[in-house]
C-alpha cells in the first residue's frame, strides 16, 4: 500500500513530465526551481515585474488613520498617493 507522500511525489513527477517546458527540479525536495529570482521578467505590454504594484501593510493607531484618511479625502487624495509621496520624499526612488 502506498503512503500519501508517495502519491504526492508521483503526482509531482507526472506533472513535471507533462509540462511542455523543461523546468529545473530540486532533486532533494522534488520542487520546481524558480530561476527568475531577482531578475526583471517582461510581462504584458512591455512592463516588468519591478513596476508592478504590490501591497504594503502598516499598523498605526486607529484615530491617526481616521484623521489622516479624512484629511486626504478633503484634499481629494487617496492614502496611497499621500504615502507614496511621503516615502519618495524621504527615501527617493530606486534607479
Amino acid at each position: 500500500m502506498s503512503s500519501y507522500g508517495d502519491i504526492i511525489k508521483q503526482g509531482r513527477r507526472e506533472e513535471a513530465h507533462s509540462s511542455s517546458e523543461a523546468k529545473a527540479v530540486n532533486t532533494e525536495s522534488g520542487k520546481v526551481v524558480n530561476n527568475n529570482v531577482g531578475k526583471k521578467v517582461n510581462t504584458e505590454k512591455g512592463k516588468t515585474r519591478d513596476n508592478e504594484p504590490v501591497n504594503i501593510t502598516i499598523k498605526v493607531p486607529r484615530k491617526h488613520r481616521q484623521f489622516w484618511s479624512s484629511r486626504a479625502k478633503l484634499e481629494g487624495l487617496t492614502m496611497t498617493e499621500v504615502l507614496v509621496e511621503a516615502l519618495e520624499q524621504r527615501f527617493g526612488v530606486p534607479e
